[in-house]
């Protein structure tokens, strides 16, 4: 048995705690020596007199890091039960495992030290109240702390350093893995590299994310992903967000990247702190180095990729699309799907000058490429919502608000006053037990132990009265006075003429709106459209919403809509034409389309008209201007396009094609005659001993050279297989 002189007989008729942290998981699964330590201080807490029953072990933030209370549950719970003055004494190994900071920490002492819980480590046991123990533990409490940040530092300076040489280690992407060097090659599963190919290729083709997902799904493609807490690959249905993040990873490029993102700290909606992953800029990264591993596209490439994305990205204010916060949609940010539960966003349909807001549910449309879930027009929606706002704000609606709300006071102030009748009787029955126990002879233990545990169970239960009445007479202060209710009466009559007035803007009325309603939950059943208006206090009206029938010939597909949208980045209105043209699309009355009605269609969903870029552009060429320069006809300039032996692009089946050519390009593709020893595909084939689709694809990667004869009997493409590197190897291997 242990014995110390600060632990009383009221601390042994409270609970013993016992309180075991281990910092991470991996601490949790290897460091059981600590584990089985922390536990130890059970046995411990026996020898100080707790009896089993009394003694509490809280293991609830095994894996948890001491830096921060925040998401520690145990530690909550801890603190909790030391507030109600249930804690007799806290047992801990250290006292880094309490807290690692000195906030949480003192804030800990000062509890402690206001209940008279008593705080025991491996060196004894402290009492809070105590000047000099309090001293003791504030200079543990600092030391812990001062030890997480040097640890901190160096941790990460240790891994600055092994990523400033391109060997620190992380979570690759789909379609990389470490080879037993740990050096960072391709997937060696050629369907990971194919698709990963494809993606990037079709991107170039189409020029949008949703486009590629949109190709995918109809080829039937699964895309893989890692997880990761798995260790094999899953093949899943594409989603917008994989293709997206595909898209945005340079480590694709054969760059090795540090530093994209940043920890943040910022403060919940609680109080509480919060950290989060914030992106850097390009240039605020800390370590890039090109050509680190293979890649799978270029990082000029990459570059392009990202404008093309950031230009395909909702358009700046000046345009109309972006009048989502300052247009004229009441329930901007409030709406949302009956039948899916996502928030609605708003687009607007522009007519003679005007923009017509309507609520859309598109984000499994955009993520998953399914179709819209549903659309709503706007302007009857807002129409009712802004009739039951101001019913609901009315003199007489209110009047009966707040008679409900007198009988509700009523009903408080009746349970306020029987909670102090308890009060007194328990403040009574406290005072009689002490009375009780003060008058029995110190000798007679046995009655004087019990007499002294009902005296402490009365005080604990006065204590308890005392903070349920102080949270009841707090709740009170939210209450309404009787200037304040006659105040509200008075902009009761003045809501009407202020919300209908014409200085009063769009934004002044949603302001109002917020005020009073927390959702509105859109469902749309052929032409009926159910509101149902959830206030904020708990209230809910429902609503039915008749839609006019809408001519079909005013409908022009969203798909068509965000291809002009797209196609207007780069082409003007009869290019746009001719190219919907060759794609064999028709207006929604059945017409071919003309440059007149492009630009109808652009007015009307407020998009902007294609302006030249400033400054000097990279030139590119039509297929026909490519097959002049290189001296071929145009449908082998498509051959060689899919072949990769030039590089172009394409926005859209049907669009011209940009093709860039180099003065390397066209002196390689133009050639008058081949070198010495240089061969046909299918004898180079069959020199190096593999197929002609091996060979074209070591041409294109440009592991062989190769040119194209224009004339002559050697015309035709022509391989070196003299000096290539892959005759050797394969030489080996026979």
């Amino acid at each position: 048995m242990r014995n110390d002189s600060k632990i009383a007989p009221s601390h042994l008729n409270r609970n013993a705690y016992i309180y075991i942290r281990q910092s991470t998981e991996h601490q949790v699964r290897e460091n059981i020596e600590s584990q089985q330590r922390q536990y130890e201080l059970i046995d411990i807490a026996k020898q100080y007199n707790w009896n089993q029953d009394s003694i509490i072990v809280i293991d609830d933030d095994l894996g948890r890091s001491g830096s921060s209370t925040t998401g520690r549950t145990g530690f909550a719970k801890l603190v909790a039960d030391v507030a109600l003055k249930k804690a007799g004494i806290i047992f801990g190994l250290e006292v880094s495992r309490l807290a690692r900071n000195n906030k949480d920490w003192y804030q800990l002492l000062d509890l402690c030290s206001l209940t008279a819980t008593l705080i025991a480590d491996s060196d004894g046991v402290y009492d809070p109240s105590s000047f000099n123990d309090r001293l003791l533990l504030g200079l543990k409490g600092t030391m812990s702390e001062a030890e997480l940040h040097m640890l901190k530092s160096r941790m990460l300076q240790g891994l600055y350093h092994k990523a400033q040489k391109g060997e620190l280690k992380f979570k690759l992407p789909v379609g990389y893995q470490f080879d037993p060097e740990d050096k960072i090659i391709k997937a060696l599963d050629e369907q990971v590299t194919h698709i990963i190919d494809l993606t990037f290729k079709k991107f170039f083709e189409i020029g949008t994310v949703n486009g590629v997902l949109k190709y995918l799904l109809e080829e039937n493609l699964l895309f893989p992903r890692q997880a990761s807490f798995e260790k094999r690959l899953r093949w899943i249905r594409p989603y917008y967000k994989a293709i997206r993040d595909t898209l945005g990873n340079p480590l694709y490029t054969g760059t090795y990247v540090f530093g994209r993102t940043k920890v943040v700290k910022d403060l919940d909606e609680h109080g509480n702190q919060k950290s989060r992953q914030k992106k850097q800029a390009m240039e605020d990264w800390d370590v890039i180095i090109h050509d680190h591993h293979p890649p799978y596209i270029s990082w000029d490439q990459y570059l392009k990729i990202q404008k093309m994305i950031e230009k395909n990205s909702p358009p700046p204010k000046s345009q109309a699309s972006q009048a989502v916060r300052e247009g004229s949609a009441l329930l901007q940010g409030l709406a949302s799907c009956g039948n899916c539960g996502r928030t609605m966003h708003v687009n607007y349909h522009h007519q003679r000058k005007k923009a017509y807001p309507y609520y859309v549910c598109n984000v499994a449309s955009r993520n998953f490429g399914v179709p819209y879930c549903q659309s709503v027009g706007g302007r009857k929606i807002d129409q009712a919502v802004s009739d039951s706002f101001l019913e609901a704000v009315s003199p007489a609606s209110l009047n009966i608000h707040l008679q409900a709300l007198q009988k509700i006071q009523q009903q408080q102030d009746m349970a306020l006053e029987q909670l102090q009748l308890q009060l007194e009787r328990a403040e009574y029955e406290a005072s009689r037990t002490f009375r009780q126990f003060d008058a029995v002879e110190p000798e007679n233990r046995l009655v004087a132990r019990t007499l002294e545990r009902q005296w402490n169970n009365s005080l604990r239960h006065a204590e308890e009265l005392k903070i349920r009445i102080a949270k009841r007479k707090n709740e009170f202060k939210d209450r309404l006075s009787k200037i304040e209710e006659q105040e509200i009466y008075r902009l009761a009559h003045n809501i009407p003429d202020i919300w209908n007035a014409p200085t009063t803007s769009d934004r002044d009325r949603k302001m109002l709106l917020r005020a009073a309603i927390q959702e509105a939950q859109l469902t749309k059943q052929d032409r009926d459209v159910t509101v149902k208006i959830r206030w904020i206090g708990g209230a809910v009206t429902n609503k039915i919403v008749h839609l006019p029938k809408v001519r079909s010939k005013r409908h022009t597909s969203l798909d068509l809509v965000e291809l002009v949208r797209q196609l207007a980045q780069k082409f003007n209105d009869d290019q746009i034409a001719r190219i919907l043209i060759r794609q064999g699309r028709k207006t929604a009355t059945g017409l071919s389309f003309s440059a007149h009605k492009i630009a109808n269609l652009r007015r009307n969903y407020g998009i902007p008209r294609y302006k030249k870029p400033k400054g000097e552009q990279p030139k590119t060429y039509t297929a026909q201007q490519a097959a002049q320069i290189l001296q071929v006809s145009t449908p082998t300039i498509h051959n060689w396009l899919n072949a990769g032996f030039i590089k172009g692009e394409q926005m859209t089946e049907g669009a011209p094609w940009e093709i860039l050519l180099t003065d390397d390009d066209i002196k390689r593709l133009t050639a008058q005659d081949a070198p010495e020893g240089w061969l046909p595909l299918q004898l180079a084939a069959k020199e190096l001993g593999v197929s002609k689709q091996t060979v074209l694809n070591w041409v294109k990667s440009k592991k062989l050279q190769y040119i194209y004869v224009t004339k002559g009997k050697k015309k035709g493409l022509r391989i070196n297989t003299l000096s290539t590197t892959y005759r050797k190897q394969l030489s080996i291997f026979k």
